[in-house]
């Protein structure tokens, strides 16, 4: 049963005529027919009775209690129809915690400013967690930091992750640290993203004594982590001056850093909501950073 069908019945309910309700709805003679037709072989029952000579149609016994029945489901229609409306100003992002505070935070506050309608969804997530969440259509937007193979992903590359060293501990005099006053076993590192620019980094300057105890996937997890004398993590730099002004931590700029980390817009290739208001006002913003 199909919404035009059902909106030919409530018409020829009106109408009581074929000819009338094919001009009403713009319609030739026989789709009208047709469809009417189509209808009554899905119910199993008769809606009119047609009698030869005669323009006006009659409903049926059948056919009139099937107009209340009708008019209920073309409701629903136009509520499914309302609710779609309704989601098109839904956005749904999901980006690491570093990301978020590195670059998303200002722009999800902008596009928030900009369309009171607006209603977001942000997640906090691994790159690989991402990755599912957009193969699987559960968001529109998403962030993350390397490049994958999934079909109808689409990547673009909006940004560069520096690195720089928190502490609540003195590691060196001034703002710059040499990764040799570094104690690699104090080390508390941050997971679940591609770091391998972090591993070179750690294999260059310590080696086989890179014998990290601690791994957490949230620079905030690593607060209470740190506060034992000598030790440090390494984090995006926009991310560790977040972290720094709100527990009173050190930053150091290392003489030698890890290479840059790319982040990458993940969206779908050819999605329908790119045409939305919401995703519109959303890719302005990001345009806007760049």
């Amino acid at each position: 049963m199909q919404n035009k069908d059902i909106e030919i019945f409530l018409d020829l309910v009106q109408a009581r005529n074929i000819t009338k309700t094919a001009e009403h709805l713009f319609l030739a003679q026989s789709v009208v027919s047709t469809r009417l037709k189509r209808l009554e072989e899905e119910l199993g029952y008769e809606l009119f009775t047609r009698s030869k000579g005669v323009r006006e149609m009659e409903l049926t016994r059948q056919g009139r209690e099937f107009v209340g029945i009708a008019t209920r489901w073309k409701n629903l229609f136009e509520e499914a129809d309302l609710l779609r409306e309704r989601a098109q100003v839904l956005l749904r992002i999901a980006a690491p915690e570093s990301v978020y505070y590195d670059f998303l935070e200002p722009i999800v506050v902008s596009t928030i400013h900009r369309n009171q309608a607006l209603k977001l969804s942000v997640q906090i997530s691994d790159s690989s967690g991402i990755y599912d969440m957009m193969e699987n259509n559960s968001i529109d937007f998403g962030f993350a930091s390397y490049e994958s193979s999934r079909a109808n992903i689409i990547h673009q590359h909006v940004y560069d992750q520096t690195f720089c060293v928190v502490s609540y501990t003195k590691l060196a005099e001034g703002e710059n640290l040499s990764p040799l006053v570094l104690d690699p076993g104090k080390e508390v590192q941050l997971s679940g993203g591609n770091f391998s620019s972090l591993t070179l980094w750690r294999e260059k300057w310590f080696s086989e004594h890179n014998n990290c105890r601690v791994e957490v996937n949230s620079p905030h997890m690593m607060v209470s982590l740190l506060k034992e004398e000598g030790t440090w993590a390494l984090l995006p730099s926009i991310s560790a001056g977040h972290i720094a002004s709100l527990y009173g931590m050190r930053i150091y700029e290392l003489t030698d850093a890890p290479e840059k980390r790319k982040i990458y817009l993940l969206r779908h290739e050819g999605a329908a909501f790119m045409q939305t208001e919401a995703a519109a006002i959303f890719s302005e913003m990001l345009e806007k950073t760049r």
